[in-house]
């Protein structure tokens, strides 16, 4: 009869919070009185076209700086009523409140009586039980370095790719900020301290421990220091193990422990590095497909990373062929995409890195593809219904076996690891090495991905496959592109110029009662919003006067007696107007 309850609340509350099936199980087997770990998704969302035509043509930061502002501005916006809700329960009710603006979510512990209470909520998108997870991905093999390998100027994987070429042409990765999110760094490793991350006026130095919540984010297990040295180690104790040798390390440790809050915790260490500068994320960390990650937080982290500006290396994970075999979030869909990919879908930040060994070939650990994301809303794409056969993946490859490293334990020791967490930083520390190419400042993410793919030494099948991807990065091939590009002879150039006035979709859509929208002005100046119906009916004057330049929230509020159908919000002003189709469903 209990069961029955549940399932009959869960079929109530459709219209507004969606309790999962897996959250539900739990509910059913918890006493009155137990907390459930759970995530909480708002409804609405960040628009990231809306983002990306308001920022074309600014430079990096300031697209970055934008994207950010608008996705705080999202996040508070429809998470306040949620929190109001749940503060309103006792403590013995509802713990742990905790909000997170780059995915748009709130977590928490709750009693089933809150979840049933909040789940009635119109702001509620759904609820999900949050299991304890763990994101670390296993080395299949860590040794000491070898004399031969010791002997090297330059680790293996660094000269197969042509690094040193590039440095030849004066680019190492100068002034470009890669985060190394993982088990922290040793930040006092010859190799790396001295281009370590410091923000002095903040008084932060090195990057941020989110795990122990402060700013030492020194490596305690090993992997994290290994990753940095393969972005940015200079040699100084011996060997040059960085394929950015001039790149600048943000360490951002974050849990990797078996944990509810896993998945909250790395996704902080996401929005971490991006809200402080980061220009590449470099994450050798994933949650196989058995543990049921969140997959729609993670998709809407790499959405709104993408929509930042912000490319990110990630790993395919150590599961070998096979099929179920991707961690998440590497399974999360690239910038660009390939003529390859037959099935359709929407882009992300991530790009996806698969491991070679030193002879190019396929290492045996690499996660294979392809991803499926056809039952996950509100996407349902990358479907394999013949002909399509899902998102391929990885993207490229990168070397992974036998990778020389810096070692976390002394200030000078190296270290040799082999998995596709080796392979990531090599790509993170070539898309530096882009970047710092860049002279013009115009590379996206979909350009870089675009680049990586089309310059990669193509591997297995002709094209783009489930194993190698596009084929073995090549540094020296996609810088030479990169150059060509800042010319204006690059095909991913874009001819998208910054609207004097843009009004994002609404949040949410359809609505009932409240929503909101966001606006875009290029100049300060006197504007005016008002609601339309489908007969140019003037319904509402929501807001007018003079307004200031950048990213505005506005908030519609349904009046009394309005029916349900389909309106549109007007912006005037700046000489321009801009409109934003909802609907109305009470």
């Amino acid at each position: 009869m209990k069961y029955l309850f549940i399932c009959l609340t869960v079929a109530l509350t459709a219209s507004a919070g969606m309790i999962t099936p897996r959250l539900v199980d739990q509910m059913e087997t918890a006493r009155a009185d137990a907390m459930i770990d759970i995530f909480v998704k708002p409804a609405g969302d960040v628009d990231c076209g809306y983002v990306a035509q308001a920022t074309a043509g600014f430079s990096r930061a300031d697209r970055r700086e934008f994207a950010v502002s608008v996705m705080k501005a999202v996040a508070e916006q429809t998470q306040a009523p949620i929190l109001e809700s749940l503060k309103a329960w006792p403590s013995e009710s509802v713990t742990g409140l905790h909000t997170n603006w780059l995915a748009n979510f709130i977590s928490c512990s709750a009693t089933v009586d809150a979840i049933r209470d909040m789940a009635s909520l119109e702001c509620v998108a759904w609820v999900d039980f949050r299991p304890a997870t763990c994101p670390f991905i296993e080395p299949i093999d860590v040794r000491p370095a070898n004399p031969d390998e010791l002997s090297r100027a330059n680790a293996w994987g660094v000269d197969k790719i042509g690094a040193p070429a590039v440095w030849a042409l004066g680019y190492d990765g100068e002034g470009i900020v890669v985060a190394v999110i993982d088990t922290g760094v040793n930040y006092n490793h010859l190799d790396l301290r001295t281009h370590m991350w410091h923000d002095t006026p903040a008084n932060l130095h090195y990057g941020w421990d989110m795990a122990s919540g402060d700013g030492d984010p020194m490596d305690e297990s090993g992997h994290g220091t290994h990753c940095a040295g393969s972005v940015a180690s200079d040699g100084t104790a011996g060997t040059v193990c960085g394929v950015a040798p001039g790149a600048t390390i943000m360490a951002v440790r974050v849990l990797t422990s078996v944990s509810p809050d896993a998945e909250v915790n790395v996704m902080d260490g996401f929005q971490w590095a991006v809200d402080h500068g980061a220009d590449v994320l470099s994450t050798s960390l994933g949650y196989i497909p058995a543990w049921n990650p969140q997959r729609a937080l993670w998709r809407t982290a790499e959405e709104n990373i993408l929509a930042a500006g912000v490319p990110h290396s990630i790993a395919a994970g150590n599961e070998g062929p096979g099929s179920a075999t991707l961690r998440t979030p590497g399974d999360c869909p690239p910038p660009w995409r390939h003529p390859d990919q037959v099935a359709p879908g929407a882009p992300s930040a991530c790009i996806c890195v698969g491991a070679t060994t030193s002879s190019d070939a396929i290492a045996s650990f690499s996660s294979h593809g392809p991803a499926n994301w056809e039952t996950i809303a509100p996407w349902y794409d990358y479907d394999d219904t013949p002909p399509n056969a899902g998102l391929l993946r990885p993207d490229v490859c990168a070397p992974g076996e036998d990778v020389l490293s810096c070692n976390y334990q002394n200030t000078s020791g190296y270290t040799t690891k082999s998995g596709t967490s080796m392979a990531t930083p090599h790509n993170a520390g070539l898309m530096a090495l882009m970047l710092h190419a860049d002279a013009a400042s115009t590379l996206t993410p979909a350009l870089i991905d675009e680049i990586l793919e089309t310059t990669a030494l193509d591997l297995g099948t002709s094209g783009k496959d489930n194993t190698y991807g596009a084929g073995r990065i090549q540094a020296l091939q996609a810088v030479q592109a990169v150059i060509y590009h800042g010319i204006g002879g690059g095909s991913g150039s874009s001819s998208m110029t910054t609207p004097s006035l843009l009004l994002s979709s609404a949040m949410p859509n359809p609505v009932s009662t409240t929503c909101a929208f966001s606006l875009y002005m290029a100049e300060p100046g006197a504007v005016n919003l008002s609601v339309y119906d489908i007969h140019g009916r003037k319904i509402a004057l929501v807001t007018e006067g003079e307004m200031g330049s950048g990213n505005h929230t506005i908030e519609f509020v349904v009046p009394y007696g309005l029916g349900n159908g389909v309106y549109f919000l007007r912006a005037s002003g700046c000489g321009s107007s801009a409109t934003s189709r909802f609907t109305v469903i009470k």
